[in-house]
């Protein structure tokens, strides 16, 4: 069994360190193959993030690239459900470094704008950092926008996480084609 099958964590699980009182319609449930029944749900609300936030990536992308990470041992997903509904996505992919060893990268994470602030953010974060440490990660990080900053003031919701500011800059070349 691979580290995506290991079932459904508890909100009071994946939340050790929620402020917030536990509440049992949470929970964050693994997305653990392209025919679970969460698929779907976490593609759309990854095309809704990647709309919302003014992403280029075509919808029918979005799907190909989260199908492709499904069946990736390195990568995983989890959507959080409220009251039975999926309203929440963070998707993860662990790498090998020189330097560091295996990291973990939090690739993607989202919220549906009516559940924030209820903690789900941070249950998805708790449990990307669970899944990263059992995987023998030695860290896990992630990479805020400049528009995520603006709109969202994500560096402070990720320092509340104990998440730092390395001071590298991130590059990227693209044309690969």
């Amino acid at each position: 069994m691979n580290s995506a099958q290991v079932g459904v964590l508890s909100a009071h699980a994946a939340c050790f360190a929620l402020d917030r009182p536990y509440m049992p319609s949470q929970r964050i449930v693994p997305v653990a193959s392209l025919s679970d029944r969460y698929c779907e749900v976490a593609v759309d609300l990854l095309a809704r993030f990647f709309r919302e936030e003014g992403f280029s990536t075509p919808p029918d992308q979005v799907a190909q690239h989260f199908e492709q990470m499904l069946v990736d041992d390195s990568c995983w997903a989890a959507v959080a459900l409220e009251a039975g509904q999926a309203v929440g996505v963070v998707t993860v992919t662990s790498m090998l470094y020189v330097e560091w060893g295996r990291l973990a990268e939090i690739g993607d994470l989202y919220v549906v704008p009516l559940h924030r602030g209820r903690g789900l953010a941070r249950c998805l974060v708790n449990a990307a950092t669970g899944w990263s440490r059992r995987r023998g990660c030695g860290g896990i990080y992630v990479t805020v926008t400049p528009e995520g900053e603006r709109r969202n003031r994500l560096s402070q919701f990720y320092e509340r996480l104990n998440f730092r500011a390395t001071g590298r800059t991130t590059m990227m070349a693209t044309d690969f084609t």
